[in-house]
């Protein structure tokens, strides 16, 4: 199963109410499988199902239906969490340790190189380097999240599993972190990133699956789910006057031939024929409503 180290079957949560009230279905039936060695999306509006559905891949929440098997193994197993590094959305460290402190202490739990020269190293990376001794007390929540990452990649993980880890970062700091994610990625790891920023999860991302209401809606290669079915751009260059103008002209695949012929036969020379592809905002708006929950 080393090929294969998420598969998420029939996976359902439900989380009981109180006083009465009726339980609620937070994730329903969904279905997914991660190659090795990929990048995948996980999208969806607030409410969709997202962070719960993460939390029973890190065995966190116990499903209350279906079954979760990373490489083959449970979720809460030991030997499945040294394979995972972890970016939650919120990261909740004691605010009197300082980001060094951290990465040793943790260092130490998973039985790994304590050395300060690969803890600094780590923290560099990060963009921590001369952070190293503050106490997390003084950081932003962007600054809480390089530690968060800082810690994830520390045990050099199979699977990093990304839970908004650009929230609170800004644009530089943002393509900061998408460069580690592919350098991870490089490495060998698989990554799992859930994100708001659709333009974020269509640079990196070669997968995508969308939540809506709990359910699955949507789950394809980026470049199925951003073609369009019968769509084509035509690039042309039209010479008039000894004055060359290049246009572009957008058609259906029904007509595609015959405004290939009807350009030739205007003497234009054809530079390029493209199908058209969508925006991942538009395949999210139209796969979602177009909202929130």
């Amino acid at each position: 199963m080393e090929d294969c180290p998420l598969q998420v079957t029939h996976l359902g949560k439900v989380f009981r109410r109180r006083l009465g009230l009726s339980s609620f279905k937070a994730v329903d039936s969904v279905d997914f499988r991660m190659s090795g060695g990929e990048i995948m999306g996980f999208l969806g509006p607030n409410g969709a199902g997202k962070t719960t559905t993460i939390k029973c891949i890190l065995g966190l929440l116990k499903p209350f239906s279906g079954s979760i098997t990373l490489w083959g193994e449970h979720p809460g197993s030991a030997k499945v969490r040294r394979r995972i590094g972890y970016v939650p959305e919120n990261p909740d460290y004691e605010d009197l340790f300082t980001p060094l402190e951290l990465l040793t202490m943790f260092a130490s739990m998973r039985r790994l190189d304590t050395g300060r020269d690969r803890m600094m190293a780590i923290l560099s990376r990060v963009g921590l380097s001369s952070w190293e001794t503050v106490r997390l007390k003084n950081f932003s929540k962007g600054m809480r999240q390089r530690v968060s990452l800082a810690l994830a990649l520390q045990s050099e993980p199979d699977l990093l599993i990304m839970d908004e880890p650009t929230g609170g970062l800004d644009p530089t700091a943002r393509k900061e972190f998408r460069d580690i994610i592919l350098e991870e990625n490089e490495r060998g790891a698989s990554v799992f990133l859930s994100s708001h920023l659709l333009s974020e999860v269509e640079t990196v991302c070669r997968r995508a699956v969308i939540l809506a209401r709990g359910k699955k809606v949507v789950e394809g290669d980026m470049e199925e789910l951003l073609r369009t079915e019968d769509r084509y751009s035509i690039r042309y260059r039209l010479a008039h006057g000894g004055i060359e103008e290049e246009k572009e002209v957008e058609v259906g695949e029904e007509s595609l031939q015959s405004s290939i012929d009807d350009l030739r036969s205007r003497g234009v020379f054809i530079i390029r024929i493209a199908p058209v592809y969508r925006s991942l905002e538009d395949v999210f708006l139209s796969a979602t409503g177009g909202g929130g929950e």
